[in-house]
């Protein structure tokens, strides 16, 4: 998937909006200009927008529930 943990770096800069202006223009470019780039990319992407998913909470029957029996 990923050549290098120097380009998994500038990926995950970009992707955060982290990196200067030259440098996400840098990386756009790579991106654009190499379909398989691309679709790696866009998988290390589902993989982080799935990651920041919000954690799941208990019901509140349940909540109340866990504070009647204490």
């Amino acid at each position: 998937m990923i050549e290098n943990s120097t380009q998994l770096n500038d990926w995950l800069l970009y992707y955060y909006n982290e990196c200067d202006l030259l440098a996400s223009d840098r990386i756009q470019r790579t991106i654009d200009g190499d379909p398989l780039l691309q679709h790696d990319y866009l998988e290390l992407v589902t993989l982080l927008d799935a990651m920041t998913v919000k954690a799941l909470e208990p019901s509140t029957a349940s909540v109340q529930r866990i504070l009647e029996y204490a």
